[in-house]
């Protein structure tokens, strides 16, 4: 990201965080009491050398002594304070960024997905999320710490001795050029690293997701030789950013071996010649560590702000990608029933590739059960998706009951027209509440009822647990058939006009295929019904 990206993100990034601002106010005066307090020892300790120990005056001494600890005591306790309020304000803000990053995603269109793989968008959600952790509960109060006690720190030098303080400045070109550098080469090495991750993460999941598959055809050698291209070159990405911030940071440190020799050589001489005092060059030689390692820390929040950037610049994608599918400002509702029209539908998933759809007509009428058959690839599924309105067609129109699906509410949509994958997805909890993720407000009564109508209730009543059966991530302690059952339970409890059945009993076990063919039965009685398969046998 150049610099006018980064003010840009990092403006929102303000913006965003407003509402936390009486907290981060708080940090900020607790900020401005440490630097104080920081700044203040070196001048405790030149006045106990100067009128304490050199003047042989035991009061003056234990007087310095007493405010030292005082001081540092002080700069201790409101030190703690900063970090409690400044990570109370971030953890809020995260937490907010978080719940929206998610619902942008639960918002996205099908065509989105096909773009981003999981690993990613599960990237965008944790590491990059976690990268912005960083920058709002340490960087930015380092920033502000390091950037007061830098100012602060030159008008302290000055005061003391404007011939010093002008030895300090003579590191300083050097500081400067090599900040200028490691600005730069940092910025595009952070950004790496970024893309890198998303990509790690995206490759493991693909390894975790597709397990049964890889061990059923002896793929896992394979796998591993995958992942390892992916991690090695996170790993070559890290190490450049380790390497240019090794170079600036070694730099900055030895600057200031290189300032504080000269100090105590110069210094020396002016002692000798009465020009400064032997306590003040001690306290020069103290705050010149309040100069430099503020120094070095504002740099490495440099490298800090430009991975959350980064990040943030992924992040905004998300956030500011409006959906292919969304409702239209005139939207109306769906009519109850009606005949569904496919008209002249060309569709492409990709500009530039061949459509998967060409001048694709249709007309079902209400009540009618029609089945699209044909091989892999011939558009099958591609339509059904159109008639859901997954995806909008890039010539054409798909309508139901004279209403062009695009200027339907989504509610409505979604309650006239329900599909019925091959494979229906299980979340995990139990077998209830993976069929009331059709409808989040039906009672448990509503749930059987769906389950009875179509003749499957006591089957799952059965079990063990009955409806309360924990069913496990994906449905793993369910049979195929059995998943599929649930998917039906699903649709039932909807109780929509069309039915889209994209393979619904394609993948089905020996000892439920029956089963899911006479609840299926069920189900489609009364309602236009779109049956997608390979075979008219499946039919």
């Amino acid at each position: 990201l150049d610099r006018s990206q980064t003010r840009r993100v990092l403006g929102r990034v303000l913006r965003m965080a407003y509402p936390f601002r009486h907290t981060a106010y708080v940090a900020l005066g607790c900020v401005v009491v440490t630097t104080a307090a920081t700044l203040a020892a070196p001048i405790l300790v030149r006045h106990g050398i100067d009128a304490g120990i050199r003047a042989g005056n035991i009061f003056e001494l234990n007087l310095s002594v007493g405010l030292y600890l005082a001081i540092t005591a002080l700069a201790y306790g409101f030190g703690r304070l900063q970090y409690v309020f400044l990570n109370r304000t971030g953890e809020a803000f995260l937490r907010e960024l978080r719940l929206k990053v998610f619902a942008a995603m639960q918002r996205q269109s099908m065509a989105f997905y096909d773009r981003n793989k999981a690993g990613v968008l599960v990237a965008r959600m944790t590491a990059d999320i976690e990268t912005m952790g960083e920058l709002i509960q340490w960087g930015l109060l380092q920033f502000l710490a390091s950037g007061f006690l830098v100012v602060l720190a030159f008008v302290v030098l000055f005061s003391l001795s404007w011939q010093l303080t002008l030895v300090v400045l003579i590191v300083f070109p050097v500081i400067v050029i090599a900040s200028v550098k490691f600005q730069r080469d940092s910025n595009i090495a952070y950004l790496s690293v970024r893309e890198r991750v998303g990509q790690n993460l995206g490759t493991l999941q693909e390894g975790i997701a597709a397990v049964r598959v890889i061990q059923a055809y002896a793929q896992e050698d394979h796998q591993i030789k995958r992942f390892e291209r992916s991690n090695r070159s996170l790993f070559d990405s890290h190490v450049r950013s380790i390497r240019i911030s090794t170079w600036y940071f070694g730099l900055v440190e030895f600057s200031g071996v290189v300032a504080a020799s000269l100090v105590v050589g110069i210094g020396g001489w002016l002692v000798h010649r009465d020009t400064v005092s032997l306590g003040t060059v001690v306290a020069f030689i103290l705050l010149l560590s309040s100069l430099f390692d503020p120094v070095q820390q504002l740099s490495q929040l440099y490298n800090g702000v430009q991975s959350a950037a980064a990040a943030l610049h992924k992040l905004y994608g998300i956030l500011d990608h409006k959906p292919e599918i969304d409702e239209a400002p005139d939207a109306v509702n769906l009519p109850t029933r009606g005949v569904l029209t496919v008209s002249d539908v060309t569709f492409t998933y990709q500009a530039g590739t061949q459509p998967a759809l060409q001048s694709a007509e249709l007309v079902v009428a209400d009540g009618e059960r029609i089945a699209l058959v044909g091989p892999t690839g011939a558009g099958k599924s591609t339509l059904a998706k159109l008639m859901a309105r997954l995806y909008d067609p890039s010539q054409g129109s798909v309508s139901y009951g004279g209403v062009d699906l695009r200027r339907a509410t989504l509610a409505s949509l979604r309650q006239r027209i329900v599909v019925v994958p091959q494979e229906g997805f299980l979340f995990n909890g139990t077998i209830r509440d993976n069929v009331r993720l059709a409808r989040v407000t039906a009672s448990d009564a509503e749930v059987e009822a769906a389950l009875s109508r179509l003749g499957i209730l006591d089957h799952f009543e059965r079990l063990p647990e009955g409806l309360d059966t924990e069913v496990r991530e994906r449905g793993s302690r369910l049979s195929a058939g059995e998943r599929q059952l649930v998917a039906l339970g699903r649709a039932a409890l909807v109780d929509p006009a069309v039915l889209v059945l994209d393979e619904a009993t394609s993948n089905l076990d020996p000892g439920t295929e029956a089963e899911v063919e006479a609840a299926l039965e069920r189900l489609m009685q009364g309602r236009t019904t779109i049956v997608v398969a390979h075979r008219l046998t499946t039919v």
